[in-house]
């Protein structure tokens, strides 16, 4: 049997045991027990995760979510990141303000995906990755932190043109979970069990599409 490894945030948590369960008996399903968060932690904690495992065939990856958030200083407006500029989204009726840069600003996210795609080439050297694009908020309804789907494009994007320089396969996770209704939400950023087993099931059918496993 094929060894596969999910690699990513919360979502992946969300929707990385159903990826079992729809494989079981016809793939061995691994991942990190945590979340693997965003570009610079997974960069940091891939050793870790890799050391124990068998060669790995398949590698489905996302980092993004994380990278393109801003982070919430509440209502203080002079004491951000960086230079201290915050911003608060006209839409957002909670007494919010943010940090005006990302996490990882774009420049920044793409560097270090590129490193994490060497780190992985050296951790895993047999295995075909997959980068799997970041999923859409409900950004009206964003609290402690920000994000807005205008970034999660232009990190999407950053990510295809990366992945591409690199002949690295993209499942389009993202544009699927953009089909998905709020009935399929548990929040403005995750999903509950009904949208994890969709987007489960987009993964393994993308997977068998492409004759990974």
């Amino acid at each position: 049997m094929k060894n596969l490894l999910l690699l990513g945030d919360s979502i992946r948590v969300g929707y990385c045991n159903f990826v079992k369960e729809m494989l079981a008996d016809e793939v061995n399903v691994f991942f990190p027990p945590e979340n693997c968060r965003f570009a610079q932690y997974t960069l940091r904690e891939l050793e870790r995760w890799t050391a124990e495992l068998p060669p790995i065939d398949v590698v489905h990856w996302n980092n993004g979510l994380w990278d393109s958030a801003h982070l919430s200083i509440s209502g203080i407006a002079d004491d951000g990141e960086a230079a201290g500029v915050t911003v608060k989204p006209a839409h957002i009726i909670a007494d919010y303000r943010y940090d005006e840069e990302p996490l990882t600003p774009p420049d920044m996210y793409k560097y270090m995906l590129k490193r994490i795609i060497i780190r992985l080439k050296q951790l895993c050297p047999e295995a075909e990755i997959v980068f799997g694009t970041t999923t859409p908020v409900i950004e009206e309804e964003a609290t402690n932190i920000y994000r807005s789907n205008a970034e999660v494009d232009l990190y999407n994007d950053i990510a295809r043109e990366v992945m591409k320089d690199y002949n690295i396969r993209v499942n389009e996770l993202g544009e699927y979970a953009k089909t998905l209704g709020k009935e399929y939400r548990r929040d403005w950023v995750h999903y509950n069990d009904k949208g994890c087993k969709m987007l489960a099931g987009e993964i393994v059918n993308y997977l068998k599409n492409e004759k990974l496993i």
